[in-house]
């Protein structure tokens, strides 16, 4: 069964009351009551989220140096959300936008470590629309959880075609899992995940359907079709820029595909399109220029261009084409906004941080009360519980807090949307109020995390994967590179140890299988867990070269190289929570451990 954390976010959120005079009241979660309308009627919803493009990397918004055609055009068919937010990373983004909630209360505190990973028993959009009678299909980027039922699969998505990490190592002819199968596909991956988003909008065309297209493009590493790279050097950009706006436009094309099938089935008036991204532009290691509306920060910062991206929401004949909706939104209001213009009803098990913005949407913005949004940047540590409180912001209709970790800073966007002075001394209520709002807020949200631990719950039927990167190290054990997804653990001395928390539901045999490479003969490797054990001795050399890549910029990413599978023998495990410890020899790398119940008898449900 899933772990899950207590939940106190039912309970009443004293930072939704501040003083009326400040306009900064919270609106209450809403609650969307589902019409008695037949599935048949009911909208398709094509969902598409950008990896790491800004709100300045389409060109209706003000840069003339990148081609956006299909993306320009979206933006002129449907209402903009013009100062739309969301998380300063991507896995936080990803759990708020399906589930309505803030990503502290799923327990996604960072992209890897296993801190990634949502609750499996969160409902989901997808969830939500298959209630109300729509076949759902995700095609990209997954990154909340690499084991059911966190995965896409065990979160509503009848189809899913994509990967479950944070990011791929390589771009070109990638190996995706496809409806719970490794396929190797020919192509660049923005191609084809597009292609396969394209064939599910044609098989269930009739709908209603939920298409989630979660690209990977523009996060690196930095690949693109050299086409298009070549363009954009030409143009006089460095290697970097050149590589992300090739990728935007590539993903620009492929989202004209999608648009383009939607019209060939007849179904374009039938069907919301929404389109936004996960954050701000990424910056990675090389601090070069890339147009950003003059925000000030990018991916991971707490100002304004790292939180705020492009989004617009299309319905044609049922929402106003052109219009354009100044005030503040967030992620979280992405699946009551979408639900309720299906129809369909709201989750109930849970609160809803967001709330649905159809009323700005047709234009109404006479009685929309002032709020105040949240975001952490704070990333967590292994035992499951973030850093700290900071870095945080709070942002109101006309003002941005902004905590850093050693002080508190204060925008009044109105005269200063570059965020370049601080008026904390010039408007100490101001300061005030939504310093007070962020702590009462971070206070409701992280409570669920109090004491917990982070825990892996191990698969009755097919196999359990356990990552390297979302491991704990001991004695002295080490990753190749920071810890990231695709990074493996090395093994300097016979003390080092890297070891997982998991939870076994059914006590039984399972077999152990270790993805691996040993650059020398007669290392160990060793896994436990309680009082059982499974042991080999290396008897084969395995030092697999790099595979090659088409990297237009030097990666920080590890490289990418083929693990083996190494079977280690088997352990008897008890059922319930226990560690599960690998030890291993100098020279021995070890990506993850694969844990299959040997049980003949056991009939998956």
């Amino acid at each position: 069964m899933t772990t899950r954390w207590p939940d106190t976010s039912t309970s009443p959120r004293p930072w939704a009351i501040v003083p009326a005079t400040l306009l900064l009241a919270i609106a209450p979660p809403l609650v969307v009551a589902e019409v008695a309308t037949a599935a048949a009627s009911r909208p398709n919803i094509v969902l598409i989220l950008a990896d790491d493009m800004g709100w300045g990397d389409v060109g209706c918004n003000g840069n003339d140096a990148i081609a956006t055609p299909a993306l320009d055009s979206l933006f002129t068919q449907g209402v903009t959300l013009d100062r739309f937010f969301v998380s300063p990373i991507c896995s936080p983004t990803r759990a708020s936008l399906l589930t309505g909630r803030h990503h502290l209360r799923l327990g996604v505190l960072n992209t890897t470590s296993g801190l990634e990973v949502m609750h499996g028993d969160e409902v989901t959009l997808a969830e939500a629309l298959n209630a109300a009678g729509y076949v759902c299909g995700c095609f990209g980027k997954w990154h909340n959880g690499s084991n059911h039922p966190s995965t896409a699969r065990g979160q509503g998505f009848a189809a899913f075609c994509g990967f479950n990490g944070g990011f791929l190592s390589n771009s070109f002819d990638p190996s995706l899992e496809c409806d719970g199968r490794t396929v190797a596909q020919p192509g660049f991956i923005t191609d084809v995940l597009a292609e396969a988003a394209v064939a599910f909008i044609e098989k269930h065309a009739s709908g209603p359907f939920f298409c989630y297209v979660p690209f990977n493009a523009c996060h690196s590493p930095l690949q693109a079709p050299e086409r298009l790279f070549a363009q954009y050097a030409a143009k006089g950009f460095e290697p970097k820029t050149a590589a992300e706006y090739a990728m935007v436009q590539n993903l620009d094309a492929n989202v004209g595909r999608i648009l383009a099938k939607l019209d060939s089935e007849g179904i374009a008036r039938d069907t919301i399109v929404m389109f936004t991204s996960d954050n701000g532009p990424n910056r990675g290691l090389v601090r070069a220029p890339r147009y950003n509306g003059g925000m000030r920060g990018g991916k991971g910062s707490l100002f304004e261009g790292g939180l705020r991206v492009p989004c617009v929401i299309r319905w044609p004949g049922r929402l106003p084409a052109g219009a354009r909706v100044s005030r503040i939104a967030q992620h979280v209001d992405v699946l009551p906004t979408l639900l309720e213009l299906a129809g369909a009803a709201a989750p109930s098990t849970a609160a809803i941080d967001g709330r649905s913005l159809v009323q700005l949407l047709r234009g109404d913005e006479t009685t929309w009360p002032d709020r105040v949004l949240f975001e952490i940047s704070g990333r967590g540590g292994r035992d499951g519980t973030p850093i700290g409180k900071y870095p945080g912001t709070a942002r109101s209709q006309t003002h941005r807090w902004v905590h850093d970790g050693r002080r508190t800073m204060l925008f009044d966007l109105r005269h200063d949307p570059g965020e370049q002075h601080d008026v904390a001394a010039d408007q100490p209520q101001v300061a005030s109020t939504l310093s007070r709002a962020y702590d009462e807020w971070f206070t409701d949200a992280i409570a669920p995390m109090a004491g917990a631990v982070r825990r892996f719950a191990v698969r009755l039927a097919g196999h359990t994967e356990l990552l390297a990167p979302a491991a704990t190290l001991e004695g002295g054990a080490r990753f190749f590179g920071q810890g990231w997804d695709n990074d493996w653990a090395t093994f300097p001395t016979e003390a080092a140890a890297i070891a997982w928390s998991v939870d076994v539901p059914r006590a039984g045999r399972y077999s152990v299988v270790a993805l691996h490479t040993a650059a020398a003969r007669g290392s160990h490797v060793r896994v436990t867990a309680g009082t059982a054990s499974a042991n080999i001795t290396i008897a084969e050399v395995y030092a697999p070269p790099e595979i090659p890549r088409r990297d237009l910029v030097p990666r920080w990413e590890v490289p990418d190289k083929e693990f083996r599978p190494l079977q280690v023998g088997q352990l008897d495990m008890a059922a319930g929570m226990q560690s599960l410890r690998v030890t291993a020899g100098p020279g021995v790398e070890i990506q993850s451990i694969r844990l299959t119940l040997l049980d003949p008898a056991f009939q998956a449900p």
